[in-house]
């Protein structure tokens, strides 16, 4: 079990977010003490304390866990007497929109190698990330497959960049230690004791992150695209890297058809959820998560009473790319 330490909590809707000033650990730990934790109410969780720990509030574009694994990476760039920070995703990437972000507030260089060809028309996101300065590379999804591969850049030409690489979705050891931070300060600043950790993931560093800096407290992760079972191995692969014996649970079943896909139950849940809660959600991770404790609740599969904590990971600029009603 989570231990309460000594967080701000609301019992109401009206928050908004602060505007980061700084990106150094010793600011951003600060902050992250500050995030406000809000209980849910209004009966969409019988039997159950649920809370959610507002990370959405961190800063209206670099927010969330998006932050949080920017935040060693930037730090590696700094040391290292680089100037930019080179990344890859989608047109819709929550992570290339806060990387552009904080390099245009915080005075680096960034350059997104995006996946497909270029568009006649931007998504919102691509035309974000291009007005915060970022500098926007093309290639075919067929060369996009091959980015983990050691000449990825060479192959792009990009190899005398003064630039670190950061893998795409933040997926790192830097990006690691982001969550690890944010798991010890969730156990420095949790107004109650929780029993679980509930997390939405796309790839296993986020989980791993959380697992290793929450220590022994039970974290489980709804993957979000069909690929629970590489999400195991990969979160396995990162705890060794981590030295952490705890491993989390991975529950199956919540994609909802696919990453970025929705179904009927899901935006119906999703707009129930908001309307009650007043808190925005993006359908892509936290409308995902939330559904996916309610259909554990109504299989029977939590204990009585337990209090859970869900993680609000930001990327509500994401909700442009969908419709939400």
């Amino acid at each position: 079990m989570l231990q309460a330490g000594k967080g701000t909590f609301s019992r109401g809707p009206a928050m908004l977010p602060r505007y980061l000033t700084r990106f150094d650990p010793d600011y951003i730990r600060g902050v992250a003490r500050q995030i406000p934790y809000q209980r849910l109410q209004g009966g969409l969780f019988p039997g159950i304390e649920v809370w959610m720990r507002r990370d959405d509030l961190l800063d209206p574009l670099v927010s969330g866990n998006k932050a949080y694994k920017l935040l060693y990476n930037i730090q590696r760039m700094r040391d290292q007497g680089l100037d930019t920070i080179i990344t890859c995703g989608g047109a819709w990437s929550n992570h290339i929109h806060a990387t552009a972000a904080a390099g245009q507030r915080f005075g680096f260089k960034t350059l997104g190698i995006i996946r497909g060809h270029r568009p006649a028309r931007f998504s919102a996101t691509l035309r974000d990330a291009e007005r915060f300065g970022m500098e926007l590379y093309f290639v075919s999804r067929a060369h996009y497959k091959k980015r983990a591969a050691g000449d990825f850049l060479a192959s792009l030409d990009l190899q005398t960049r003064r630039g670190h690489f950061i893998p795409e979705g933040g997926a790192n050891m830097e990006g690691l230690m982001g969550l690890r931070m944010l798991g010890e300060v969730i156990n420095e600043s949790s107004p109650v004791d929780f029993d679980q950790v509930w997390l939405a993931c796309g790839t296993g560093v986020s989980l791993a992150g959380l697992q290793a800096g929450l220590g022994t407290a039970k974290v489980v992760g709804i993957p979000v695209l069909k690929a629970e079972s590489g999400i195991r191995k990969e979160v396995s692969t990162w705890l060794a890297d981590a030295r952490c014996r705890r491993t989390p649970e991975v529950l199956n079943g919540y994609h909802c058809g696919g990453y970025a896909r929705q179904t009927d139950e899901l935006t119906d849940f999703q707009q129930h959820f908001e309307r009650v809660t007043r808190i925005p959600l993006e359908p892509v991770y936290t409308a995902k998560l939330a559904y996916a404790l309610s259909k554990e609740i109504d299989a029977g599969n939590l204990a009585p009473h337990c209090r859970i904590l869900l993680l609000h990971t930001g990327g509500l600029q994401g909700r442009r790319g969908l419709c939400i009603g």
